[in-house]
């Protein structure tokens, strides 16, 4: 292939070149829509490049403006845009300081629960033929929860369960169904 020292390359015969002003173009960020994968690749790596020379350049703009202001003055740094400080303030938010909402809190019916004012005691029962696999779940439940109590269920139903534990102060129930060994159901109940 030849060279022509006024028509460039020999491929180029009659075609004009597409940037005749010699501006220098700026590179996308998505190379994707170039089909070659090797001027693709280039032009990906070029973008990088440019990239790293603008944050190189927003740095040192930084530095000199520090340098500027002095030791005096507050350096500024630049805040890390997260969800929390890029998110639109909502009127239907709640506040913490909300009176209304303290006094909900304070009339809740479990509020003496989470103020550790009241103790939960808990009564645990199965369905009426638990297999032994349930019965190491039972244990592990028993020892993560203070004041948890297992019945065996028996024949009863479970409302003859509920008179009997609110007859005993438990303030809750706990009922837990298996399929083919495995727990796959826990019914809570508050007393």
């Amino acid at each position: 292939m030849a060279l022509t020292k006024k028509m460039g390359h020999a491929s180029l015969k009659g075609k004009k070149p597409d940037n005749t002003s010699k501006v220098k173009r700026t590179v996308t960020n998505n190379p994707g829509r170039i089909k070659n994968k090797l001027k693709r690749s280039e032009m990906y790596g070029k973008y990088l490049l440019e990239k790293k020379a603008r944050k190189r350049q927003t740095r040192i703009q930084r530095e000199k403006e520090a340098e500027a202001l002095g030791d005096d003055a507050e350096i500024r740094k630049q805040v890390t845009r997260t969800l929390d400080n890029t998110r639109e303030t909502e009127v239907t938010t709640v506040q913490p300081d909300d009176d209304e909402i303290l006094a909900d809190e304070a009339e809740d019916e479990f509020a003496p629960y989470f103020s550790d004012e009241i103790r939960p005691k808990i009564l645990l029962t199965t369905r009426p033929c638990p297999s032994a696999e349930l019965f190491h779940f039972i244990s592990d439940l028993m020892r993560f929860f203070p004041q948890l109590y297992y019945y065996p269920r028996k024949s009863f139903s479970v409302k003859e369960i509920c008179t009997f534990g609110s007859n005993r102060k438990f303030t809750h129930l706990i009922v837990l169904s298996e399929k083919k060994k495995v727990c796959n159901g826990m019914l809570f109940s508050h007393l």
